[in-house]
């Protein structure tokens, strides 16, 4: 036991507590021929397998998340997870799955992914082999073929995105994984820029394409701020209540495209402090909008 404990840095009674919970799992755990756990080791007999036993906590919190994702790219292969997970919580005698069945996913779907072309470049990151994608935006008429260096995948409302590299440029490109074509894994290895820090982008892009940042200040309106102030949109965000109940949030992030699209989406229930450009961009935006619902203007063609 003192080894075990040297070996990774704790103390013994860490492995004891460790020892038992394997034992709790359904893997029981032996010592030597008097039954000291000097020398532990897993009792085996070569015909059978411990059974994982699952408490109704776990089986639900499964079930669960597999009822969330059940839009994603594995819908086949959730349903059939969960009608598994039901059958054993039936064979245990406990209810099955109280969560799952009084809850249900609304609003806006992300568009269909592939599971081959996610699981292919699942792989390819984990062993940073390049790919050669098949890729069409949506305003382009034929698709490209490239060469990209995958480094992770990003899942954003639903959606799933690929951020990496185009060789031999050296911005950060990030895909659209539905929006790939085909795609075949390379022999060829890359190596990830030991420079480039892609927790930093996690943390100081607004969505999911990476810019600058830039210090970002908007004033919400007092019957919009415990609806703001509610939520997380940013990590760097400060909230600062004034007087009058309105609301200021300061964040600093980049990708001025999904910035202002955000900022939209609040109305007249906003108005943009700083910085001047973004501020300009949104009143240009707000006032060309206002040209589609005059009074003179017939909207049938």
């Amino acid at each position: 036991m003192r080894e075990l404990a040297r070996r990774f840095g704790t103390r013994r009674e860490t492995i004891y507590r460790d020892l038992r919970a394997l034992e709790d799992a359904g893997y029981p755990v032996v010592g030597d021929e008097d039954g000291h756990l000097s020398r532990p080791h897993l009792l085996t007999d070569g015909k059978r397998t411990p059974q994982v036993r699952f408490t109704p906590e776990e089986l639900n919190a499964l079930d669960w998340a597999a009822a969330q994702a059940s839009a994603g790219p594995f819908s086949d292969a959730l349903d059939g997870a969960r009608q598994k997970l039901q059958a054993i919580a039936a064979a245990l005698g406990q209810e099955a799955m109280v969560v799952a069945g009084v809850t249900d996913s609304w609003g806006p779907t992300a568009p269909p992914t592939a599971p081959e072309v996610l699981l292919r470049l699942a792989e390819a990151i984990l062993r940073q082999r390049t790919c050669m994608v098949t890729y069409r935006t949506p305003d382009a008429t034929e698709p490209k073929t490239y060469a990209y260096h995958p480094y992770r995948l990003l899942n954003v409302a639903g959606a799933f995105y690929c951020v990496g590299k185009v060789p031999p440029h050296s911005p950060l490109t990030t895909l659209a994984v539905h929006r790939i074509a085909a795609i075949e894994m390379l022999s060829d290895s890359f190596i990830i820029d030991p420079a480039l820090d892609l927790n930093r982008h996690r943390e100081e892009a607004f969505g999911v394409v990476w810019e600058e940042p830039v210090r970002v200040v908007l004033r919400f309106r007092a019957d919009q701020a415990p609806y703001v102030a509610e939520r997380q949109w940013h990590p760097s965000q400060e909230l600062k209540r004034l007087p009058d109940g309105s609301l200021e949030l300061t964040f600093s992030a980049g990708g001025s495209f999904e910035i202002r699209r955000w900022i939209l989406g609040w109305g007249d229930a906003v108005e943009v402090i700083a910085p001047v450009t973004l501020r300009e961009d949104v009143r240009h935006l707000l006032s060309r909008a206002g040209t589609f619902y005059e009074s003179s203007r017939d909207p049938r063609p």
